[in-house]
């Protein structure tokens, strides 16, 4: 990994993400410093290191702030870039190089962040001097983070670097683990990060993940690990929980107060849109769209779905009509205060998990019935059909269509599946088994010769 100069940026953590909630504890006076052991001697500053973590995030359009929901649409079957660039053209057509900027922009935002996580770590298990409260609130909430990092690493790389330390010397010489390995680590994160961190939110909203938003990725990481049991147990957890739900309004789904969103991330001021909801629309006024959905995911919808007119917009020009995502439907045109916040884990999710687990277990009635409080929502009647295979295909459906261009779901669903390769290569002729991971950057391979390029580049 490349060396880091770690600095937060404090006023993003104090002035800006969490803007209209009550303080967790005093922060200090906005600054930028050094994140040094300093830090986690005083309750507020090492809140503050924490909280820069999110302000990473929502700074990170490479990676975590719609850099995955954008390459892992156009790996998938969901979007098109209509700027025809060569380097979104490789993810769409799944042939990615190692030089690719964009990948190694992914990759290098992810281990940043994840620097500033394990610093953050290292420095609150080693500190005596903070109120034993804060300090387990604070440890919960970056043991989380780092799992919610390496499980996008894991799924878009394969086998990828184990980084647990902040040493430069140790990092840039570090291999890669196998995908078996992470998940063992992104699951003892997630459940210490269950036992150190409260049901309720520290601050007002859902900014700062608690013990069910912790649960809530647990429970999708044992779903893509094949243990069903543990993914129906830890997202009916989350469900009976009382803290969320009932679903909202399809159009309600999305906004600042939604009681769907499990965890949340706040924007950068009360006028800044979300990056989504931004990049989507920016070019819409002036008459076109800088990325359109695909044909076969618009006409993949039933007759009545009303995701397809809640969720997706349309727009023409030079004699075409082109779709393009709408959930996220402020633009940030600093007219009036934004009402979204950029969603991170939602209720419906969990449903869904629960439905595939259920089915799994050949529970079909209870995968049924979740399944139907998704499709309810939509304006769908309820699902009826027999047989495990026909129930797992209309979960796979229900899912594409729910969290479409959101979070790379699709491409991660039709991966983790084994049917990315099948499915892909009817619709891109250049596709082939090997695309579904992404090449280790070739400037990391440079910096590193332990790590070894994935099979096809």
């Amino acid at each position: 990994m490349k060396k880091i100069t770690l600095i937060i940026t404090v006023l993003m953590v104090a002035a800006t993400i969490f803007t209209g909630c009550k303080k967790f504890v005093d922060i200090d006076t906005p600054k930028t410093e050094l994140l040094t052991s300093d830090a986690f001697t005083k309750d507020n500053s090492a809140t503050s290191a924490v909280l820069g973590i999110y302000a990473n995030m929502l700074n990170d359009r490479s990676f975590v702030n719609s850099g995955i929901t954008i390459y892992g649409g156009l790996s998938a079957d969901e979007l098109l870039p209509q700027s025809q660039d060569p380097l979104l053209m490789q993810f769409q057509q799944n042939q990615l190089l190692p030089a690719n900027s964009n990948v190694n922009s992914m990759w290098a935002g992810a281990y940043q962040n994840m620097t500033q996580i394990n610093t953050c770590i290292i420095g609150l298990e080693a500190s005596t001097k903070l109120t034993a409260s804060i300090k387990t609130q604070l440890l919960g909430e970056a043991k989380f983070a780092r799992a919610f990092t390496n499980f996008y690493l894991v799924n878009f790389w394969g086998n990828v670097p184990l980084v647990t330390t902040t040493s430069y010397t140790k990092n840039t010489t570090i291999t890669q683990s196998k995908p078996a390995d992470v998940y063992a680590a992104i699951i003892a994160d997630l459940k210490e990060a269950q036992s150190l961190l409260n049901e309720t939110y520290p601050t007002d909203g859902h900014a700062r993940p608690n013990k069910w938003a912790a649960t809530a990725l647990l429970a999708r990481v044992y779903l893509y690990t094949n243990d069903y049991a543990n993914a129906e147990k830890e997202a009916s957890a989350v469900i009976a929980s009382g803290t969320y739900g009932p679903l909202p309004s399809l159009n309600d789904a999305f906004l600042k107060d939604s009681k769907e969103a499990i965890w949340q991330l706040l924007q950068n001021n009360n006028y800044s849109a979300t990056n989504e909801g931004y990049t989507f629309q920016s070019s819409v006024p002036y008459g076109y769209v800088d990325y359109s959905l695909t044909k076969n995911l618009i006409n993949s919808f039933e007759t009545g779905d009303n995701r397809k007119t809640a969720w997706i917009n349309s727009i023409s020009y030079n004699s075409e009509t082109f779709y393009y995502p709408f959930k996220y439907k402020d633009r940030g045109d600093y007219d009036a205060p934004v009402k979204e916040t950029y969603i991170m884990l939602r209720l419906a999710e969990q449903y869904l998990i629960r439905a595939e687990a259920r089915a799994q277990l050949d529970k079909t009635a209870d995968a049924q019935a979740d399944l139907n409080i998704i499709r309810e929502r939509a304006g769908l009647s309820n699902f009826t059909g027999t047989g495990k295979t026909i129930l797992l295909a209309a979960i796979a459906t229900e899912n594409r269509h729910e969290f479409m261009t959101e979070w790379g779901h699709r491409w991660l669903d039709l991966k983790r599946t084994g049917q990315a390769d099948a499915v892909l290569s009817a619709q891109k002729t250049t596709m082939k088994p090997s695309s579904v991971l992404y090449p280790i950057p070739q400037t990391e391979i440079n910096l590193n010769n332990k790590l070894i390029q994935n099979p096809g580049y």
